[in-house]
């Protein structure tokens, strides 16, 4: 029996801009049964999080990733730390380690073998580059907004250097991506490097041509540009 089979409710939340193959478990946490939906696609997958209720299903989440409970996500505000832009020799060198790691970075220790993994895979590429963390989480829709408190939301693609980041983050049912951004070129023609969702391995895998095709056209979904982060101590308020 297939999953819209089974669970005919979660055709109304799944990704319907691509092909994506549909798995799902229930789980009890607290006292409350869930169900997760994994949508697993060629260049992304995403994730959806419902509560099983006496009414049906309720949708609490969708994401790259989803959790149930707490979870060790980083938390600028939380921690009293200030967020700045990295430095141009930490940059470069995010865009040395990507670019290095193409067809050789594994997300397979990812989330979901990998399957998961676009946001896992852009911040352990950054962490190989400089030793430390620019997020914990694993969700462009967590992601994102970290991003956007940090830097607003209005960069232009051409003043972010190569290193930087390209998010469009999950809305709804849509599933989104991130990736780090290759040299200016002037055009649409930047290489952008990403995880791939199947193959589970970091990629040479978009232009921004092909990006703005997939992600805002067709899944109507934002596209930000953001230099890489760095949190420093904010020190007494």
């Amino acid at each position: 029996m297939g999953i819209l089979d089974q669970y005919p409710e979660v055709g109304n939340f799944i990704d319907k801009t691509d092909s994506y193959t549909l798995s799902a478990k229930e789980i009890n946490s607290g006292g409350h049964d869930y169900l997760i939906v994994t949508q697993a696609g060629e260049e992304d997958s995403g994730q959806l999080l419902f509560e099983m209720t006496s009414q049906g299903l309720v949708l609490k989440e969708s994401d790259n990733t989803v959790i149930i409970g707490p979870s060790d996500t980083f938390s600028p505000a939380a921690a009293a730390l200030r967020c700045e832009i990295s430095d141009p020799g930490d940059i470069k060198a995010v865009y040395n380690e990507c670019r290095e790691s193409v067809n050789q970075f594994s997300s397979a220790t990812g989330p979901d073998g990998g399957n998961l993994a676009c946001v896992w895979a852009v911040r352990h590429i950054a962490r190989n580059a400089l030793g430390r963390w620019i997020t914990r989480t694993d969700g462009t829709a967590v992601f994102d907004p970290e991003l956007r408190r940090c830097f607003g939301s209005n960069i232009s693609e051409r003043d972010v250097p190569a290193g930087g980041i390209i998010i469009s983050p999950t809305e709804g049912s849509n599933i989104g991506h991130v990736g780090i951004l290759g040299p200016v070129t002037g055009d649409d023609s930047r290489l952008i490097y990403s995880n791939s969702s199947a193959a589970a391995l970091w990629k040479q895998n978009f232009t921004l041509k092909k990006w703005v095709a997939r992600y805002h056209d067709m899944k109507g979904l934002k596209v930000h540009f953001y230099p890489v982060p760095v949190y420093v101590d904010a020190g007494p308020s």
